[in-house]
């Protein structure tokens, strides 16, 4: 039976401290720690209704490094880089910075083969998609990567290419599990709007029309499928933007995470003509996953029922959304979307998930259940 919703997250989780360690009774290893804590919490499903869908964290604010942009790039096919005063840089020669990324993403793999000793079910990864990391890294004349469209061309292929070894590398340390892959594109609006500056700040680079994206996202997507990871096995994030919601459609995407806080009303044009292609690309088969803050104040109740009353105006039951997911997220790519935080700029820890926030998720869950339900 399908479930009415599954619940995941964004991927990244704040470490758990020496005080919940110990109330838990977990290991002094962060990584370890975390993905026992995990699956504790998502390595169920709550009934047949409802499932989860575990993850393997990116980013758990150790440090300054261990966050989901260093992730991201420890991933990259053949590319060096380092991290310098103004951002994370590609080639030449392994930094100190970029060599510790690689090695948290090998401690959280041998973690793996711990805490997910016997399980059975789908793993998440996740990482930041190649619009993104064109707008959020730098080449070494100190210009983004988005002023090279040779290198911006070059980045899907080299994240898919690390992806595979890297999802090959889960399956042998976890048999038995099912992956599938996240691709955050926190940035792509301002990719796709000519808003992400040049380094003076003085002038913006020129937009990226939404068929180039589109490409890039292609390219990736083909590269992933000749290793056995279909589209049916890739979320990606597409914005609140019409062009790129068709753009991601003609790439070959079938499932889309968008954010109900980004959506517009049905009252002006660009808002019905989205809604519309949302409704559309439904229709097709396309699976919508729901990013969304279920913290206290993190107006989840509202967003989705503003979703659902669209939705019913579009002639459409709230029975018409079972099977979607919510992923749980603390905003912090609203900000990035909106242009008020630069890509490229180093987080803050409190940016990232923690347990209280999938506690609160698993809480609300059966009463969105039961709406779907009818």
């Amino acid at each position: 039976m399908t479930p009415l919703v599954t619940l995941t997250g964004d991927g990244t989780f704040r470490a758990p401290t020496s005080a919940d360690a110990a109330r838990h009774d977990l290991p002094d290893e962060p990584h370890l720690a975390a993905l026992l804590r995990l699956r504790a919490l998502l390595g169920d499903d709550l009934d047949e209704d409802i499932a989860t869908r575990l993850y393997l964290p990116s980013a758990l604010g150790i440090d300054e490094t261990d966050h989901m942009l260093p992730a991201t790039l420890a991933l990259l096919a053949e590319t060096t880089g380092d991290l310098v005063s103004y951002g994370w840089r590609l080639g030449p020669g392994i930094g100190r910075a970029w060599q510790h990324a690689r090695e948290l993403r090998d401690r959280t793999l041998d973690a793996a083969r711990i805490a997910l000793l016997g399980y059975e079910g789908p793993v998440m990864t996740t990482a930041l998609g190649p619009a993104t990391l064109a707008g959020a890294t730098f080449l070494t004349t100190g210009e983004r990567t988005l002023a090279d469209r040779g290198a911006v061309r070059d980045l899907p292929l080299l994240l898919a290419e690390g992806l595979i070894d890297h999802l090959a590398a889960l399956r042998e340390r976890t048999p038995g599990t099912r992956p599938h892959l996240l691709l955050r594109e926190d940035a792509v609006a301002g990719v796709h709007e000519g808003r992400i500056p040049t380094p003076s700040g003085r002038r913006r680079y020129p937009a990226l029309p939404a068929p180039e994206i589109g490409m890039l996202w292609r390219s990736m997507f083909a590269a992933l499928e000749d290793s056995g990871l279909g589209a049916d096995s890739i979320t990606l994030g597409v914005g609140a933007d019409l062009q790129l919601l068709r753009a991601a459609r003609d790439a070959g995407a079938r499932r889309m995470a968008i954010g109900p806080r980004r959506l517009p009303t049905l009252e002006t044009a660009e808002g019905r003509a989205l809604w519309e292609g949302l409704a559309e690309a439904h229709d097709a088969g396309c699976i919508f996953e729901l990013v969304v803050d279920p913290r206290p104040g993190g107006r989840l109740a509202p967003e989705l029922e503003k979703m659902l009353t669209i939705w019913n105006r579009l002639g459409h039951s709230d029975s018409a959304m079972s099977g979607f997911t919510l992923i749980a997220h603390t905003g912090a790519s609203h900000d990035v979307h909106a242009g008020r935080v630069d890509p490229s700029a180093q987080p803050d820890r409190d940016t990232l998930i923690d347990e209280s926030a999938i506690e609160a998720l698993l809480r609300v869950a059966p009463t969105w259940a039961e709406r779907l339900a009818g």
